[in-house]
């Protein structure tokens, strides 16, 4: 078996050998030429679709509350009151660390003058004014002279006290009389009013964490004449308000105005006025909504005031209806009185006036500059005061107060502001007086009053200011029962004020420039035509 085995192999090789001995020994070149570049096949992704969200519907409600930046004439109600006697000027003249003196054509000196300094975080102001003419008619003088200083300082970051004391002397003299049958003293005839005042107050300008806003202060004053009348004035306010979120807030006060009057000779008169006013307020983009009451003693006898505010706007701030019912009363003492009208004698008794206004109207601001606002209502006046003519001379006047005196009231009011380059503002004031109960006639009140103030800076350093006003006459009676109604008034006034240093400017008032003769007071003539020329030196430039 072995043997067969090695017989095999040997016949394999012997096979192999011979084909080895076969092959071709010649060499051939095998060319071969490829563009091929071996690359990987692309990986297969994954490609996600995301699921589309449910569409929404419905329209998204943004509130935007962007006031205005500018500064409007108050659009707010006014209430009948006889005017007091005003000095032909021009508007205010206002501002710090200055002094400002002139003279006029009537013996007239004029003098102005303020004063700031500030201690720390604390500012003391000072401002002194005073102001007497000589008219053409004789004893047709007056004069007003005052001085007030002011405190402010921060009690914490949240607290500021303030207070302030002043003194203020006017004299009158009562020259509406008929100088063929009458011959009065230059003593006889002076009205001489004398005022200390004073006040104190805290407040805080942002509210507290818990959205109080509050201010109490307390008011003082003595008021005399050269007759030997005097007259105490204190006046406690205790105002409290509340906010609840941006849109609703309370409101609630105390108010103690306390008057004791002591007439020459007589025993003192007590006029005591106690309000505690609460309201309801409530504030969005679409709606403005005060409703309160005040419950008030008048002297012990008790009066609910309602008071209820509505505005509504139409198109954003360029049309908001309005509606009102309003009640207050104005304080009745010898210190107010004697403000509306100098000439008057020494009051015998006081009364407080009640007020009701109830109107609906419409206001707006167009582009920022132009505001407006127009009434219609219907007003009640409860003891309003009146003045007429004593049965004597007629120089001075009595007062007299109607019990109840209703009328139809039309009131307009617009103005535009351009920064402090340009401002004008105009009111319009109308009483239709239909019924009275103890009195024939309003006797002393103006129906109708329109006035407009103009300040322009022509140049850059040119200002020009203007007043002008016009109104009906007032009705009154004579010392012989007769009736009549003054002159109507129309009255231009105008003034330039320029710069020539940096410190130094030049000024230039004319009043009256129509030279109008008109008589706000029974049988008392406006003075005419006057002007005043003058400088003033700025402390702060």
């Amino acid at each position: 078996m072995k043997r067969t085995k090695k017989i095999i192999v040997l016949l394999l090789l012997l096979t192999h050998l011979g084909t080895l001995w076969a092959q071709d020994t010649s060499k051939k070149t095998i060319e071969i030429t490829s563009s091929f570049k071996p690359v990987l096949r692309n990986a297969a992704k994954i490609n996600f679709n995301a699921t589309p969200p449910v569409p929404d519907t419905s329209r998204p409600r943004l509130q935007y509350n962007v006031p205005a930046q500018n500064v409007f004439p108050r659009l707010s109600p006014v209430s009948i009151n006889p005017l007091s006697l005003p000095a032909d000027s021009s508007a205010k003249w206002a501002n710090s660390n200055y002094v400002k003196a002139g003279y006029g054509n009537l013996q007239t000196p004029y003098l102005e003058a303020g004063l700031s300094v500030p201690a720390g975080n604390s500012r003391v102001d000072l401002m002194i004014d005073h102001i007497s003419s000589n008219g053409k008619i004789e004893n047709q003088n007056y004069a007003q002279s005052g001085v007030k200083g002011y405190f402010f300082t921060p009690l914490n970051k949240d607290v500021e006290f303030h207070a302030s004391a002043g003194f203020d002397q006017d004299k009158y003299y009562q020259y509406g009389y008929d100088r063929t049958r009458y011959n009065f003293a230059k003593d006889d005839l002076l009205r001489r009013y004398s005022t200390f005042s004073a006040e104190a107050g805290v407040r805080n300008p942002v509210p507290t964490e818990f959205g109080l806003t509050y201010h109490p202060r307390l008011n003082l004053s003595v008021f005399n004449d050269n007759l030997k009348n005097g007259e105490t004035n204190a006046v406690l306010n205790l105002p409290l308000e509340k906010f609840i979120g941006k849109s609703f807030g309370i409101k609630l006060g105390m108010v103690a105005d306390l008057t004791r009057y002591t007439p020459s000779g007589k025993d003192a008169i007590n006029n005591n006025l106690f309000t505690t006013p609460v309201a309801v307020t409530f504030r969005t983009p679409n709606l403005k909504f005060i409703a309160g009451i005040t419950p008030s003693w008048d002297n012990g006898a008790f009066k609910l005031l309602p008071n209820i505010l509505v505005d509504l706007p139409v198109v954003g701030e360029k049309w908001i209806i309005q509606a009102g019912w309003l009640s207050y009363f104005n304080k009745g003492n010898y210190q107010r009185f004697a403000s509306i009208n100098p000439y008057m004698a020494p009051p015998v008794e006081l009364k407080n006036n009640r007020m009701i206004e109830r109107y609906v109207g419409f206001k707006g601001t167009v582009l920022n500059h132009f505001s407006y606002s127009a009434k219609a209502g219907y007003a009640e006046f409860r003891r309003v005061p009146l003045f007429v003519n004593d049965t004597a001379s007629g120089k001075s006047f009595n007062i007299i107060f109607e019990e109840e005196l209703k009328a139809i009231q039309l009131q307009g009011e617009f103005g535009i502001v351009e920064a402090e380059k340009f401002s004008l503002a105009a009111k319009f004031n109308y009483y239709k007086f239909n019924a009275q109960e103890t009195e024939d006639r309003a006797w002393g009140l103006i129906p109708l009053e329109l006035s407009a103030n103009l300040r322009w800076q022509v140049l850059k350093d040119l200002w020009l200011t203007s007043d002008f006003f016009i109104w009906d006459g007032a009705l009154y009676t004579n010392k012989k029962g007769n009736e009549g109604r003054s002159p109507g008034a129309l009255d231009l006034n105008a003034g330039l004020e320029f710069r020539v240093l940096k410190n130094v400017f030049l000024w230039t008032q004319f009043n009256n420039i129509f030279n109008s003769s008109y008589q706000r007071w029974n049988q008392y003539d406006n003075f005419g035509f006057n002007m005043l020329i003058g400088g003033i030196y700025r402390f702060n430039q």
